[in-house]
């Protein structure tokens, strides 16, 4: 016998409907909720390896300069940023210079370095004698890659000549390139420094300057933190920037940002007490800053460096504050916010400066 077709067709109960879409429904939440929380997971991965990308720069950049500063100079270098407010005005600048919250509003510390360029050294000729008011310096253009570097000076740029064979002693002259370097003749022309206090004191303008000098492209930095709203640069209070600054005015447009979301930055200095033994293990061998007369005995720079997340955390899962660093103890008070932050110290050896107190 046949059976009905109400019996061949037969569908879900509604029970059994309404339980299937209740079990389906918790799947679905299961799954969004899931999706949700990987998505705000990715994201706060990728905020925390943008924050340690940018911590891991900012402090090798700031470590390669520290290590040059000094190079193919003696401590102290007269000509170009001598006399111009920066130091005393008879004072020699510096190769190293400490400014300890330069805003003077319990903010982040900036340094300044003067150095030449590893890679652009070169001798003057030995048998062209040039007066210390000299308006031009010469190279032989066709000895060994001089060429090519004579290329690389540009006008307006630095030239750091350092004079290891003067009678006086050894000297280091910071000129402005008045024109481009001239890859035939070899002739550097500059801006003659012999008005400059600094300058005419270690070479008076009845004096020559030695033959023979090691010059290279010179190089004047200084890093600071660009967080205010004061119109100029990139930074501000929510986004604070690393910045270099090359021409010692500071902070002005033409300054360059080098690394985003740089929140504090506080420099301490190991000093030699003079007997070439300084112990930079202890505590009482490092200061916050110093003064220019104290430049040559930097052996260490203490470098630390808060980095914060490009945003807040979404999930506002994680509140905390901006501590204090080196001798600010309490940089971040009491109030509290959702960004991640990473900190990094490190210490650097002020190489150049220590092979010259050793000489």
């Amino acid at each position: 016998m046949r059976r009905p077709i109400y019996q061949l067709r037969r569908g879900f109960t509604l029970l059994e409907v309404m339980f299937s879409i209740v079990i389906a429904t918790i799947a679905t939440a299961a799954m969004y909720t899931i999706f949700t929380w990987q998505s705000q997971e990715l994201l706060t991965q990728d905020l925390k390896m943008q924050m340690n990308q940018n911590i891991r720069f900012a402090g090798d950049i700031l470590g390669r300069g520290i290590r040059l500063a000094g190079y193919n100079a003696d401590g102290y270098v007269s000509g170009v940023f001598g006399p111009n407010g920066v130091t005393d005005e008879d004072d020699e600048l510096p190769v190293l210079m400490s400014w300890d919250d330069p805003d003077g509003d319990d903010g982040p510390d900036a340094i300044t370095l003067v150095y030449g360029d590893p890679s652009l050294v070169m001798d003057t000729q030995n048998d062209v004698v040039e007066e210390c008011g000299t308006t031009s310096l010469s190279f032989r253009p066709y000895m060994k890659t001089h060429q090519a570097k004579l290329a690389q000076y540009a006008a307006d740029e630095l030239m750091l000549c350092y004079d290891y064979a003067d009678m006086r002693g050894t000297e280091s002259y910071l000129f402005n390139l008045s024109a481009d370097a001239s890859v035939s003749t070899g002739v550097v022309s500059v801006d003659s420094n012999i008005t400059l206090n600094d300058y005419s004191q270690d070479c008076p303008s009845s004096e020559n300057l030695t033959p023979i000098m090691t010059c290279s492209k010179g190089h004047v930095l200084t890093f600071y933190i660009d967080n205010d709203d004061d119109g100029v640069g990139p930074g501000n209070e929510d986004h604070p920037v690393l910045m270099l600054d090359m021409d010692m005015d500071w902070p002005e447009a033409d300054d360059v940002p080098l690394v985003d979301n740089i929140e504090d930055l506080q420099f301490e200095y190991c000093l030699d007490d003079g007997s070439n033994t300084v112990d930079c293990s202890l505590d009482s061998s490092w200061v916050d800053e110093f003064d220019s007369d104290n430049a040559h005995l930097v052996w260490m720079v203490r470098i630390s460096i808060i980095a914060r997340s490009d945003r807040e955390d979404i999930r506002d899962m994680f509140p905390g504050r901006r501590l204090g660093m080196a001798n600010r103890s309490d940089a971040g008070g009491s109030d509290t916010d959702f960004y991640f932050r990473k900190y990094m110290v490190t210490e650097v050896t002020v190489r150049n400066l220590r092979y010259q107190a050793l000489l």
